[in-house]
């Protein structure tokens, strides 16, 4: 099970990573030249920039989650040392919390 685990994260960080990627690659292909496109494109960028966030933090928590597999710590809370509820991780795999500890 865990090994199975360790893989869906891993596909999952490279689909993120891919994703980061493609950001980098819009941000490469440089600007359009008229103000109004530019004040568009800024809008753009700041969408951009915020998704790629959010896949970096991602990345990390999934990271995270494979080192407690390796570690054999995957599912247990970092507070209170009890299990993690499975339907808690099954919507957040890399939750490292109990929901009381969460709260």
């Amino acid at each position: 099970m865990s090994d199975a685990l360790k893989a869906v994260f891993q596909s999952r960080i490279i689909e993120l990573q891919a994703r980061v990627s493609s950001i980098h690659d819009d941000f490469a292909e440089g600007k359009p030249s008229t103000w109004s496109e530019q004040a568009g494109e800024r809008e753009n960028d700041e969408v951009l920039n915020a998704l790629e966030s959010e896949a970096k933090i991602e990345i990390q928590q999934l990271s995270n989650a494979i080192t407690s597999i390796e570690a054999g710590t995957y599912g247990i809370c970092i507070e209170c040392g009890e299990d993690i509820a499975t339907g808690r991780l099954k919507v957040q795999p890399a939750a490292t919390k109990c929901i009381n500890c969460a709260e």
